[in-house]
């Protein structure tokens, strides 16, 4: 697998072996008796070489996967999947056209350049299950699920502990040193923690995917876009899995196009298996989208943010995916662009100019659990399994103090292993925080309720009768409710 090669070593950098010591010093000496033998083989590096009819195959027997109802050559493919997305008649479109312009893009890989390098720490327990330590973007989704696949045993058995992260971007969706230090630990009957060295990460951990675009785009004398085309190859790494269908669902939303096709390809080469990067799989074609843009808007002589505004998408535009797009402020975040005094300055002085660029990202809020406790000093415990990349404690903690009137500090989150909270979605996608937000404003609510019931019991009344009063706003309100809360708190502990 990825992890650990087989077969061949797939691209520079594929572990294919692995040493446990009780020091580094000892491991690094262990490594360098080992001697390995290599057959070379001729690399694939690119999409162009890896999709001609003579490259060579770097994993036999393996054949594209087509889109619904398509039929699959019967040979050898380092195309591992074509997808397109499509809507209207694209000749139609073309044919409709006063210009058309397109050109041939090439993007190459980019690593995410987090800080902390990949780290895990692997400890068998008595019971035969497992405890792993590891910083990565998902404790379910990321580590436990998938271990449990590769090392053939319950997800159950399995406890992943969510470490502090230094950074991620995407590239911490993928496990690199789990499964080593896991088999590691089991051979050794002792704990054994396994650290990526910064050339480990750049050589063998996912970058974002490089990719080939041919793009095609026609627009009418008037600046109305008719018809756009797109073939994309993604260069996948040494295993299937680039981000081809966030990209081509993604691409185009920020228009309305009434005729498009677009194709996709998840292209193998002998690179290191790539990973997410901030809108994994956007950027490339995006890029492609607006350098036509703005060859179109030159051509046509229309300014290039006239030209974006005239076929903008808005709420209730049908994406090519057939999604229909929601309230959003495509329109409004152009015409600031356009009215902006930026914008709007004049250009003095040799070799200078202005860029406009837009671009589309549909965020994915995820499912998530959580649970929360009234304390008995009024201060409020959450619990919750979404890894914390960027502030989720912080945007809980506000949630939590904005709905129960409390003291921001009164509110305690804590990221909690596999074992203490419910089944959790990676922390990803751009829709984390307003998932986890979403969440906490439910618990909170629900917390509220059972305060007021709780409260209701003690003074012997109605639950109806007693209410929640956070409505005042002042920090003298804010402290009163915090006090009161501390007395049910007392109470209820009283009552016990």
């Amino acid at each position: 697998g990825n992890f650990m090669a087989v077969d061949k070593a797939l691209y520079y950098g594929h572990p294919v072996a692995a040493v446990a010591a009780t020091s580094i010093h000892i491991a690094e000496d262990a490594l360098d008796l080992i001697e390995v033998e290599y057959e070379v083989l001729p690399p694939v590096l690119t999409a162009e070489r890896a999709m001609a009819p003579d490259a060579p195959i770097l994993h036999p027997g393996m054949r594209t996967a087509e889109p619904t109802g398509g039929q699959a050559e019967d040979r050898d493919s380092n195309v591992a999947a074509h997808l397109q997305v499509a809507t209207g008649d694209v000749e139609a479109g073309f044919a409709a056209a006063d210009v058309i312009v397109e050109d041939e893009f090439h993007t190459s890989t980019a690593h995410q350049g987090y800080i902390e390098p990949h780290t895990a720490t692997a400890d068998w327990q008595n019971d035969g299950s497992l405890v792993i330590y590891s910083s990565s973007q998902g404790s379910f989704q990321i580590v436990r699920d998938p271990l449990a696949t590769i090392l053939k045993m319950p997800a159950s058995r399995i406890r992943a502990v969510p470490m502090e992260i230094g950074g991620g971007f995407g590239g911490k969706n993928r496990i690199y040193c789990e499964p080593i230090a896991a088999m590691l630990a089991k051979k050794a009957g002792k704990p054994v923690k396994l650290s990526m060295t910064r050339e480990e990460v750049i050589e063998a951990s996912g970058p974002t995917s490089g990719a080939w675009i041919r793009a095609k785009l026609g627009v009418k004398q008037d600046g109305t876009f008719t018809a756009f085309q797109m073939w994309i190859a993604y260069e996948a790494g040494g295993f299937p899995g680039s981000s081809v269908g966030g990209g081509l669902n993604t691409s185009l939303g920020q228009y309305k196009i009434d005729n498009v096709t677009m194709d996709g390809y998840d292209v193998l080469v002998n690179r290191p298996r790539n990973a997410a990067y901030r809108a994994p799989g956007v950027p490339a074609p995006n890029y492609a989208i607006e350098s036509l843009v703005d060859m179109a808007a030159e051509k046509l002589d229309i300014d290039p943010i006239d030209i974006r505004i005239q076929n903008s998408s808005g709420e209730g535009t049908r994406r090519p995916n057939g999604v229909i797009i929601g309230p959003n402020g495509n329109r409004e975040v152009m015409q600031a662009i356009k009215n902006s005094a930026h914008y709007r300055s004049e250009l003095t002085g040799k070799n200078r100019g202005r860029g406009v660029a837009i671009g589309f990202w549909n965020a994915g809020a995820g499912a998530h659990s959580m649970n929360a406790m009234l304390n008995a000093d009024g201060s409020v415990t959450v619990n919750h399994g979404a890894v914390d990349i960027g502030g989720l404690r912080a945007t809980e903690a506000m949630t939590f103090a904005e709905v129960l009137g409390i003291p921001y500090e009164s509110v305690i989150p804590n990221l909690v292993d596999t074992n203490s909270i419910g089944w959790t979605s990676l922390t990803a996608g751009s829709g984390t925080g307003a998932g986890i937000s979403a969440s906490a404003y439910l618990v909170a609510n629900q917390l509220k309720d059972r305060a007021v019931e709780r409260a209701a019991k003690i003074w012997g009344v109605e639950t109806a009768d007693c209410s929640y009063d956070r409505s005042r706003r002042s920090e003298e309100h804010t402290s009163e409710l915090q006090s009161h809360l501390n007395l049910v708190c007392r109470l209820l502990l009283e009552k016990k």
